[in-house]
């Protein structure tokens, strides 16, 4: 699919997440900047009740009509290296995650023992100028602005005048 722009990336957010295959993964939560501000990562909550968090890269997410798509099977995500998705993605964090998706392989066909798989990898090399310094995740923060009824308690006090006996 190639760079995906940040207003798509941030619409995502929330949307369920599926493997090639259309298994359910979980839900897209964050998505990651890289040093150029262009969604690279997104976090997605997996396993029982969402308690964990895997990154998967934004470059190759296909949007269905409800759904997000990713290339990979649903255990290769859940098996993805763990990292804190409240801090900034290092370097080193970032290349382990890259190992981890880029070394994926179409799996042969069941029962097509005799197939070969071949694979051919490709490098570029270039080399850019940067202004040297430190680089910073940006995280947007958005507001959903939601109308809901809540019920709303309050105590109201009154003063009461009782005449007295003599009046």
């Amino acid at each position: 699919m190639g760079p995906v722009h940040i207003d798509t990336a941030l619409e995502w957010r929330g949307r369920t997440v599926v493997d090639r295959n259309g298994e359910k993964i979980g839900t897209l939560r964050e998505i990651y900047l890289d040093e150029d501000d262009r969604p690279s990562w997104a976090s997605v909550h997996t396993g029982l009740f969402g308690l964990r968090e895997t990154f998967v890269p934004l470059r190759d997410v296909e949007p269905l009509e409800d759904s997000l798509r990713v290339p990979y099977p649903r255990e290769q995500v859940e098996q993805a290296p763990s990292v804190d998705p409240d801090v900034q993605l290092s370097g080193e964090d970032e290349d382990r995650l890259y190992r981890h998706y880029g070394a994926a392989e179409p799996e042969a066909p069941a029962g097509d023992d005799d197939a070969m798989t071949r694979s051919e990898e490709e490098v570029v090399v270039g080399k850019r100028k940067r202004v040297r310094g430190k680089a910073k995740l940006k995280k947007y923060v958005v507001t959903d602005y939601v109308e809901k009824r809540v019920p709303v308690q309050r105590e109201e006090v009154r003063v009461e005048y009782e005449p007295s006996d003599g009046e």
